[in-house]
């Protein structure tokens, strides 16, 4: 039989994933910032569902990425959906593509490593 292959350390892999969801969560809430300056809407809305990105690969042994991780990849498959529906919307948006464009770039970035760790 073969021997098999060293473990890989992916803290790296992690680490980077942590730091693009972190850089995905302060663009979405300046595209928020951006939607509600340019189409003020009545009432009050709130984006308080967020999640707070607190954590790093040393706090890898308190997570298990088993299973965090394909959760991960199917929330940012509908984000990218939702990102999808809204560059669909119409021409009212059509100004905002370029930040729209920016945002998707980031997620699929995203979504990409969390594929690989998977």
């Amino acid at each position: 039989p073969r021997p098999r292959p060293p473990p890989t350390d992916t803290r790296g892999d992690l680490d980077s994933v942590i730091n693009l969801a972190k850089a995905l969560l302060g663009d979405t809430k300046a595209f928020l910032e951006l939607l509600k300056s340019r189409f003020p809407a009545e009432g009050e809305h709130k984006l308080d569902s967020l999640p707070v990105l607190a954590m790093s690969a040393l706090e890898l042994p308190n997570i298990q990425a088993s299973a965090l991780l394909p959760r991960l990849g199917s929330d940012l498959l509908r984000y990218q959906r939702l990102l999808e529906w809204l560059r669909r919307a119409g021409g009212a948006l059509r100004g905002l593509e370029p930040d729209l464009g920016a945002l998707r770039a980031r997620l699929e970035r995203l979504r990409g490593r969390v594929e690989h760790l998977v």
